[in-house]
């Protein structure tokens, strides 16, 4: 009879509560199977995912699977270690026991970073098995010895837990390992070699360019690693068993298994797309021009970027949807994601996409595809399916600083932010997006959530030097894996377009083109194709979108105000959007004293808790909204910070803007007589607005051809604080003095380019120049600042060379740049009995509901702390919302100096009037 293996004295996974149903612990070499087997159904060979990795690195699907699947067979290396296996003790006594090494230390030496010293020992070996398959010449052989290609595969196995290992200093972790480990990685090894089939692309792996490709798909290969090992540590499907079996009997008993547990998480399967028919079909009205075009352009299979520049209400939504429709039907894509400048943005937004995408796609056994909302809302609950891991029981705890893949999972996909990018249509901030190339934990997971999908961005002239850099290397690395985009803007100059235009043919390698159009509305198309790969098409203009804003100025609050009350007496609906909360705040403070029924008040603005921030917003849409007549907007006034310009799809009677740059303010304008009303006010397409010419009253210093250096600051303090450069302000103020009206389309590139051309930064007074300078460093400086934060994914494939350092999910390290640090901060409260609990009661999503982002500073750093006797109340919080731990907690009914309220959100306490 056979001695048992030594691998299978190895435990590789452990029940942390025994509860007498099945085995306690599951052997190594079993868990190490069950991710091969995972990652050997997400690559399956006639998948677009794995067909991609093999057109991009010349081999065929079962080659890149076989690789991909060996590697994850080898990415629990380390657990051999005896420093880790000391950290559970087997009842049965059949496991190793350890004769001496060091403590397990899950800061420098967590199992993941020992795999790679086990790596390091065992290469000469794997080498020798792999070589000995094929027959090679002596050349061939010292080619494939010296390859960097399996080291390259390696890394995305070794960094399963998110971000990859560091790869310094290896020697000094043979401490925590002893003889008896290698040598049972070692017949480990060398029994999975002749398991495995294997049919490797042996005359790839030795070329150096060969192996730069296999850098650029590394950071989706990863992504694969992550997410093959959450679903082969699910205990649902994969029981634990501690018995020894062969091997070979095992690997054939998981196959079925492993496709159920990955069809169970709805992620396998990409849904069915449905035929595109017309705008006309699919929305019930007739089509914009640019619609049209968007119906007609020609798609194909390839990657393509789309810039779709045209006026508010044009149907830039609807236009982008039909050319994703489009891309999904010709192959191009699997799905979306559609980024909006704000979150209370794509709240709006993802109620318009989820009542058509089901249009665009089917899903399977007669379920919705999936459908998800990037951050937590109620209505997400009701509206889309949650991927599923459904775990199974709780995994023993490695060590306080080597959380477990389970913790690791549920923590991910509890953030529902996150778990958006999974989804086959996924709606949110652009930022979840652009943390895909950031360093930080589980960066290539929401990379491979983009695979394969349109990105739709709106708003993208928003984009400061910082976020642009961000997007630019986004956009390039989506075109490396084979994904399109579409950018939407109502306003957007012409360095902007040429930029981002320049990205695609610069990643594709097509030689730059000057572009030449200078019209508006327009539509650009560029392709992969070296002949003809710009298209810039001219389009007309539907006629009830085209109009003429009359410009007047206010030059004080009282003015302001007394505009206001004028409007609510004639009842009128009127928004004055100011450019910081606190100007907000003071406004409403004040405003609310000269109206007749302060409640006919709203306040709208970034520090709300997202379920008051829901209220609000909703609140806003029911009277300033399409829907909204007489009776419901009659003498409301909304008091709003930008949030109500971006992607709002709101009306206002009246409307007062604090001067801000040219393209916001048509952004703001745009929200004014934004659909047409009868006499009645109720909403009616095509007829003529019964209300008078629409007024655009600008808040700003009065305007002088030779400016003081404090011409903005004296008065516009924050203002000036907000938008740094008072020059483009002037610029700004000048052209509309001058035209009297913004008016769309016609004069758009005018207004745009009277600002942002070289032209036009020549003309600021030589007052103002100096705040200009200091601006032009200062967006250097973020530029600068966006490029050391970015992944030199170009340069190197996933490992720890490809950033300076890496970060946890919850850092700081931002999608946006500022000089302010924020804090994210629960709002706590405490019920009857004394226990602490979210400021919003919800069965899902309290914690998210709950929270809002101050500045570190000016507000976190200076809220009260809980008191000490408190501390049992929030330990017995942390265990209910393991979430929490990253998130400051206040309790606002015990800070004398700051509060919150449901209509006035996060503001300094004053006392009583």
């Amino acid at each position: 009879m056979s001695a048992t293996p030594s691998y299978f004295k190895y435990w590789g996974k452990a029940r942390k509560v025994s509860d007498g149903d099945g085995h306690d612990y599951h052997l190594l070499p079993y868990h190490c199977l069950d991710v091969g087997a995972v990652g050997k159904v997400l690559l399956d060979v006639d998948k677009p995912l794995t067909k991609d990795f093999a057109q991009l690195l010349d081999v065929t699907p079962k080659q890149i699977q076989d690789l991909v699947v060996f590697f994850l067979v080898l990415h629990d290396l380390g657990k051999f270690a005896s420093a880790f296996q000391q950290l559970y003790s087997a009842p049965d006594n059949t496991l190793i026991k350890v004769d001496s090494c060091f403590q397990y230390n899950g800061k420098e030496y967590r199992h993941d970073r020992m795999g790679f010293y086990f790596w390091l020992y065992l290469q000469d070996d794997i080498f020798s098995l792999l070589l000995d398959i094929e027959e090679f010449n002596k050349r061939d052989r010292d080619h494939l010895n010296s390859s960097k290609s399996f080291m390259v595969l390696m890394d995305c196995m070794l960094g399963h837990h998110g971000q990859p290992i560091k790869k310094t200093d290896p020697p000094s972790i043979s401490d925590y390992t002893e003889d008896q480990n290698l040598s049972a990685a070692r017949s480990f090894l060398k029994e999975i070699t002749g398991l495995l089939n294997f049919d490797f692309p042996y005359d790839k792996l030795a070329s150096k360019s060969w192996r730069k490709n296999l850098e650029l798909v590394s950071w989706q290969i990863a992504g694969v690693a992550v997410l093959a090992d959450w679903i082969g540590s699910d205990q649902c499907y994969f029981k634990y068993k501690s018995n020894p079996t062969p091997l070979s009997e095992y690997w054939q008993s998981i196959q079925s298994i492993a496709e159920r547990a990955v069809i169970a998480t709805d992620l396998d399967k990409a849904p069915t797309v449905k035929s595109f028919e017309s705008i006309q079909q699919h929305f019930g009205y007739s089509p914009t021009p640019l619609q049209s075009w968007a119906e007609i352009i020609d798609i194909d299979d390839k990657p393509q970027l789309f810039i779709l520049e045209d006026v508010t209400g044009a149907g830039k939504t609807e236009a982008a949807l039909a050319l994703t429709h489009r891309l999904m039907q010709a192959g191009a894509a699997e799905g979306f994601y559609f980024g909006l400048p704000t979150m209370a943005t794509s709240n709006a937004m993802f109620s318009r996409v989820s009542k058509h995408y089901q249009q665009m796609l089917a899903g399977s056994g007669g379920k919705h595809p999936s459908i998800a909302l990037a951050h937590g809302a109620r209505e997400m609950n009701e509206i889309f399916r949650e991927a599923v891991f459904a775990s199974g029981g709780e995994e023993h705890n490695y060590h306080k600083r080597d959380s477990t893949v389970t913790a690791q999972c549920n923590q991910w996909l509890a953030d529902s932010r996150k778990k958006a990018l999974l989804a086959p249509v996924g709606v949110g901030t652009i930022d979840q997006a652009l943390l895909a190339v950031l360093p930080r934990r589980h960066q290539s997971l929401r990379l491979l959530g983009l695979n394969r999908k349109v990105l739709i961005f709106d708003e993208v002239h928003a984009a400061d030097e910082y976020m642009f850099e961000l997007l630019e290397s986004l956009l390039a690395l989506h075109l490396h894996q084979g994904g399109s985009a579409i950018l939407l803007t109502a306003t957007l100059s012409l360095k902007q377009r040429q930029r981002l235009t320049n990205i695609w043919l610069k990643e594709a390698a097509i030689p730059l083109k000057q572009l030449q159009e200078n019209a508006f509305p327009l539509a650009t198309r560029v392709k992969l194709d070296s002949h003809a790969p710009v298209l810039e098409q001219p389009l007309k203009s539907r006629q009830d979108v085209s109009r003429s804003v009359q410009v007047k100025q206010l030059t004080s609050i009282d003015e302001c105000i007394t505009t206001i009350v004028s409007a609510v007496a004639k009842n009128q609906c009127v928004v004055w959007v100011r450019n910081s909360v606190n100007d907000a705040l003071d406004a409403f403070q004040i405003l609310r004293q000269h109206l007749n029924d302060p409640e006919q008040c709203l306040l709208f603005h970034s520090r709300f808790v997202l379920s008051d921030r829901k209220t609000i917003e909703n609140s806003v849409l029911d009277i300033f909204g399409k829907d909204g007549g007489n009776t419901d907007r009659a003498g409301k006034v909304l008091i709003a910070t930008q949030v109500f310009q971006e992607s709002l799809d709101a009306d206002a009677d009246v409307m007062i803007s604090d001067i801000c740059p040219i393209d916001d303010l048509i952004q703001r304008a745009g929200r004014l007589h934004r659909h047409t009303r009868d006499n009645q006010g109720r909403y009616q397409a095509g007829i003529t607005d019964s209300r008078n010419n629409p007024m655009l009253y600008v808040h700003a210093p009065t305007y002088t051809d030779v400016p003081k250096g404090d011409w903005l600051s004296q008065d516009f303090r924050n203002t000036q604080y907000v938008y740094r450069s008072a020059g483009r302000l002037w610029l700004g103020l000048r052209k509309l003095l001058e035209l009297k009206a913004i008016r769309m389309p016609s004069e758009a590139r005018e207004l745009i380019e009277a600002v942002y051309s070289d032209e036009a930064l020549a003309q600021i007074p030589q007052s103002l120049i100096n705040q200009e300078s200091e601006l032009f460093a200062e967006e250097r400086l973020k530029a600068a600042k966006a490029k050391s934060n970015l992944l030199q994914w170009q340069t190197y494939g996933y490992c720890d060379r490809s950033a300076k350092a890496w970060h946890e999910d919850n850092s700081d390290i931002s999608t946006r740049y500022s000089d302010i640090e924020t804090i994210e901060v629960l709002l706590l409260t405490q019920n009857d009995n004394g226990d602490l609990q979210p400021w919003i009661q919800d069965e899902k999503f309290a914690v998210q509901l709950s929270t809002v982002k101050l500045a570190k500073d000016k507000y976190a750093d200076k809220l009260v702390s809980i008191p000490e006797h408190l501390t049992p109340a929030i330990d017995q919080l942390k265990e209910q919302h393991k979430y929490i731990d990253y998130l400051q907690l206040w309790l606002p009914e015990l800070d004398p100096n700051f509060t919150y309220h449901g209509k006035t959100g996060f503001c300094e306490r004053k006392s009583p009037q």
